[in-house]
């Protein structure tokens, strides 16, 4: 079966309906539901989409517990957590700063240093061009 790990934004658009790229996440959601696909996730993951969920400009706005319900749910209850050690900290850093990036790219490391520890197939993002920053070409990211 095949292996996705799924970062912050591909989770993201397929939890909230109305997002713009829902239509295209939410099938990958629905095969690790069904058990199609291999669904994994980094620890450093699951507390990013924690924040952006509960920092999300929505109307009503979604509350710290309806997220936490929603994490259980949709994403603890089927996918695998990645943790992250220190090594692969220190990894995500040095990959940050042998290309020459800031900010919040070694966020977006972090995804796939745990994407490539856990041996996944692919790295689900819509933020192709930070991964492009990061490791142009890589044909583990994959953008839904």
């Amino acid at each position: 079966m095949k292996k996705a790990c799924f970062d912050t934004s591909a989770l993201v658009a397929a939890l909230l309906q109305q997002h713009p790229h829902h239509v295209r996440a939410f099938p990958r959601l629905l095969a690790v539901h069904q058990g199609k696909l291999h669904g994994v996730m980094t620890t450093h993951g699951l507390a990013e989409l924690f924040a952006t969920l509960t920092a999300l400009p929505l109307k009503p706005r979604l509350a710290p517990a309806d997220v936490h319900r929603i994490l259980q749910q949709s994403v603890l209850a089927h996918f695998r957590i990645i943790p992250l050690t220190a090594k692969h900290y220190a990894e995500a850093l040095a990959m940050t700063v042998q290309r020459g990036l800031s900010s919040g790219a070694v966020y977006d490391a972090l995804h796939l240093v745990g994407a490539r520890a856990a041996k996944c197939d692919e790295l689900l993002t819509f933020n192709g061009r930070h991964f492009d920053a990061l490791a142009p070409g890589d044909s583990i990211v994959v953008q839904p």
